[in-house]
């Protein structure tokens, strides 16, 4: 086979991706969000108040996919939204106190998991997996 090596790569990457995925699922459920819901949140957390535009591209999600989590998470009082004063065009998403307060909670699970699971792996490790892994989608 001549793609032999390149099939193990990809296996490799999906099995990583499938535990992950219902590991932090697992969280995620217990909180009563999706993965969709804790990466906006996340980046809100981490960054600040992101335009809607900015939040889709780094979720990977489409306007209508945006539209529908963005509203979904508003009824559970997790995020609002606010006009740019300058052009009202634009609006941005902030956390409320109770979304605030929920990812505190989640990212303290979500870290203790992570780092469980990437125990086995030195700092540069980790940094050359990361680095590896980027190169494939940028």
């Amino acid at each position: 086979m001549k793609n032999r090596l390149s099939y193990a790569v990809l296996e490799t990457i999906y099995r990583s991706s499938s535990l992950l995925n219902i590991e932090l699922g697992k969280i995620f459920k217990e909180y009563n969000l999706t993965g969709t819901e804790f990466g906006i949140m996340e980046a809100i957390h981490s960054l600040g108040a992101q335009t809607i535009q900015q939040i889709a591209k780094r979720a990977l999600l489409t306007s209508g996919g945006m539209t529908y989590t963005k509203k979904q998470m508003m009824t559970k009082n997790l995020i609002y939204e606010e006009l740019c004063e300058e052009d009202k065009r634009i609006s941005y998403l902030h956390l409320t106190d109770e979304g605030k307060k929920l990812i505190v909670k989640v990212l303290e699970k979500h870290d203790i998991y992570l780092d469980k699971l990437l125990s086995k792996l030195i700092a540069e490790e980790k940094k050359q997996i990361a680095r590896l892994l980027r190169k494939i989608y940028k």
